[in-house]
């Protein structure tokens, strides 16, 4: 699998998921990819913000819900999108949801994206 990137508003690409990418993806169903080739389908269930190290931080995580009887290790992982972009991802198992699926969680913690100038300006 070879990773695509999303482009950032005003330019640039980026490595990983925005968190606005995520929350607009929750419920839908992701491939996640070895790098021995193996793929497993995996449901966003969660995409909560979290507490950045300061203001100049973004920090959020997304939480996958394996299917039945399935169970990964930390990893890095090839994150396919449903709409088409992928992320390398390190993804972590977590506790399982309430019905017992196995849980992966990936965490994104990185300097908040440039503000792009206004096109307004004199």
């Amino acid at each position: 699998m070879r990773p695509r990137f999303s482009f950032i508003p005003g330019g640039g690409m980026s490595a990983i998921p925005s968190h606005a990418e995520l929350t607009e993806s929750l419920g839908r169903t992701f491939i996640l990819g070895t790098a021995s080739g193996h793929e497993v389908q995996a449901r966003l269930v969660s995409a909560p913000a979290g507490i950045p190290m300061d203001d100049s931080f973004v920090c959020y995580s997304a939480l996958f819900e394996l299917p039945p009887g399935v169970q990964l290790p930390q990893d890095v992982y090839q994150v396919q999108s449903p709409d088409g972009p992928s992320w390398s991802l390190l993804a972590t198992p977590v506790r399982p949801s309430e019905s017992g699926a196995a849980m992966l969680c990936a965490v994104m913690h990185c300097v908040k994206p440039a503000l792009s100038p206004s096109t307004d300006a004199p």
